[in-house]
């Protein structure tokens, strides 16, 4: 059985979510940006549009029933 892309959109949701509090823990310990959080942020960010991707496949989905 194959998960909806909803699914997939809450699990890529949730990870680019971890990922910004990683990178908000990691500009907090530092005296600022570093290499570490500019990567976490740009992990962030690509989770964040897969996720939105993700999303509007499933309403285009729906729409189509």
């Amino acid at each position: 059985m194959t998960k909806s892309p909803r699914f997939f959109g809450y699990i890529y949701l949730f990870l680019g979510t971890l990922f910004l509090f990683f990178a908000i823990q990691s500009a907090g310990e530092t005296a600022g940006w570093d290499v570490w959080t500019i990567v976490l942020m740009a992990f962030a960010a690509i989770d964040y549009m897969i996720a939105f991707r993700y999303f509007a496949t499933a309403a285009r989905k729906r729409q189509k029933k």
